[in-house]
């Protein structure tokens, strides 16, 4: 599932590429995937692209927006060109280097003749026309409400496993399965550790590790992990999976102290752990 650096990687590339440009209509292939009435969207200008948490919204000149969620699998793939529509690489999931594929849902095409593929193999995301942006309540996580004070608050009120509060978008929006193990490695935290029972220098740390390992992410436009399924808009990979400590390393050895990484599975998701550099304590 694409995480936060992935979609605010997206956000990045598509701001420079679609801002400014008008629809001039939308094609949608799986109608469960395009929620609302396209109608509102002919002939208007997108005039911004705001993202919270892993969410995005496209807004419109006439003050709608287009809500979207990637969910499992959402990629976008932006050709300036309609009749130019083969991309450098070949699209995870589609065999293929051409657009649309076989997991196109949504192509919306604008007056310039160019367009945005929406590709989503398992069908869970969606875009939505709504008069309002439709993000999580919660704080994103490199947002000012985001304070360490805010985290510890969380914290302190739940005996759950820390991996599971870090995953928890009601509480902070961002933080996927691949970033919440990675962050717990750094901060050297056991992903079954309940939250309550975290030590104030422990909180510290891991507020500090969330903001370093996020934005470096970032930096390195995103991770495409083993299954490759996030791209970005012009079909190139994330890169920050070169940085990955233990997520999907298991039985490798840990890059600080060798032990071999280990994998265990609650709450139906997978935590990848270092059993010396993250004791359970």
């Amino acid at each position: 599932m694409p995480e936060l650096p992935e979609v605010e990687s997206i956000r990045t590339y598509l701001i420079s590429h679609i801002i400014g440009k008008t629809i001039s209509n939308i094609q949608v292939i799986e109608k469960k995937q395009f929620i609302g009435d396209i109608k509102i969207t002919l002939n208007q200008k997108i005039i911004e692209l705001s993202r919270k948490g892993k969410y995005l919204a496209i807004k419109l000149e006439n003050d709608y927006y287009l809500n979207i969620h990637l969910k499992m699998s959402g990629q976008f793939l932006y050709s300036k060109d309609k009749k130019h529509t083969k991309f450098p690489t070949i699209i995870p999931f589609t065999k293929s280097q051409q657009m649309p594929g076989s997991t196109t849902r949504i192509i919306i095409n604008f007056t310039d003749q160019s367009k945005l593929f929406y590709n989503d193999l398992r069908k869970f995301g969606y875009i939505k026309v709504s008069k309002i942006t439709e993000f999580p309540k919660s704080p994103d996580i490199l947002s000012n409400p985001f304070t360490k004070k805010y985290l510890i608050d969380v914290l302190k009120h739940s005996s759950q496993p820390i991996k599971i509060i870090l995953l928890d978008q009601n509480k902070m929006a961002g933080i996927g399965n691949i970033y919440a193990n990675e962050i717990l490695f750094q901060s050297k935290i056991h992903p079954l550790q309940p939250s309550n029972s975290l030590t104030s220098k422990q909180i510290n740390i891991l507020y500090l590790v969330i903001n370093k390992i996020i934005s470096k992410a970032i930096s390195y436009q995103g991770t495409s992990a083993s299954d490759e399924s996030f791209i970005l808009p012009n079909s190139n990979k994330g890169s920050y999976q070169k940085y990955l400590h233990v997520y999907d390393r298991e039985n490798q050895p840990c890059k600080e102290c060798q032990s071999n990484i280990q994998r265990i599975k609650h709450h139906g998701r997978s935590s990848y752990f270092c059993p010396m550099c993250q004791k359970f304590n």
